[in-house]
């Protein structure tokens, strides 16, 4: 079976998001080790707040973009619906998992680390974007 265009665009599209996630946790991975400069339990709390950002955003990413290639949009959407729903009920899965068993937790460092890594994913997609550098 020969490779489409699009096809390649999700290809290159999936490899962008993948990218996107590899230096998110590389950031993760650096603002830990700092945490250790100001306690075990900040590292940590960095560390799972990353986590709880990555993991649902590698399932829906992985999800949607990648497997078997569809080319009605009606099918397309209702994957994106899906990997979305997917992605919600995972988050909302480890949160409630990270709030029951983790203590001491530090909730600053948590919910910092989230949505700085929201702001940076935003950021970076539209740094890798070229279209958006256009406007």
């Amino acid at each position: 079976m020969r490779s489409t265009s699009a096809d390649k665009q999700n290809k290159r599209l999936a490899l962008q998001f993948f990218r996107i996630l590899l230096i998110q946790t590389a950031i993760v991975s650096l603002l830990s080790i700092l945490g250790l400069l100001n306690s075990l339990v900040t590292a940590y709390s960095i560390l799972l707040g990353g986590m709880l950002y990555l993991l649902p955003n590698t399932y829906f990413t992985a999800r949607a973009l990648l497997g078997k290639q569809l080319h009605e949009p009606k099918q397309i959407l209702a994957r994106i619906y899906v990997s979305e729903l997917g992605k919600m009920l995972l988050a909302v899965a480890l949160f409630s998992v990270t709030f029951m068993l983790v203590r001491p937790l530090s909730p600053f460092s948590l919910f910092g680390t989230y949505i700085l890594l929201q702001i940076s994913g935003w950021y970076l997609q539209f740094g890798l974007n070229n279209r958006f550098q256009k406007l």
